[in-house]
């Protein structure tokens, strides 16, 4: 009977143990939060001022996926499919660039280099469409577009 207790005892420690590690606080989707000031143009999706999470959806076939979730409700805005980029220094920490915009245009994400990574994404330089905005202002009145 006490070799059954150990035996049950010892199984589910190393269920445990199975089962926590995929839970572990590791990169492999290179989970960032970013917050912006004023608008970005994302492959065509533009993100309204705010707080994002970007992060890299792994498949078998893909590892230039990168998801980007409202970080407030963590609801999906945009599926981004971008192309591989290579830095020969790796950043210190995540670093983000921009193709060049005329003035009074939204800024357009160029690639991002996850911290410590010489292995970025490159996202396509597309004009934002209207029907891409993530996020659309909202009034606590109901007013649309400031009028009553």
């Amino acid at each position: 009977m006490k070799s059954i207790r150990v035996l049950t005892v010892v199984s589910l420690g190393l269920l445990a143990g199975f089962l926590a590690s995929p839970l572990k606080a590791d990169n492999f989707n290179r989970e960032t939060i970013v917050k912006i000031d004023s608008p970005m143009n994302v492959s065509g999706t533009v993100l309204l001022p705010g707080s994002y999470v970007f992060e890299l959806a792994y498949t078998q076939t893909a590892q230039d996926v990168v998801y980007i979730r409202d970080a407030h409700d963590f609801h999906l805005i945009a599926t981004i499919l971008g192309s591989a980029a290579y830095r020969a220094i790796p950043p210190g920490k995540s670093t983000w660039t921009f193709y060049p915009t005329a003035p009074g245009q939204v800024a357009t994400l160029k690639t991002w280099f996850f911290s410590g990574d010489n292995n970025g994404i490159q996202f396509r330089n597309d004009s934002p469409r209207a029907t891409t905005v993530a996020k659309a202002p909202t009034a606590a009145t109901g007013a649309v577009g400031g009028m009553k």
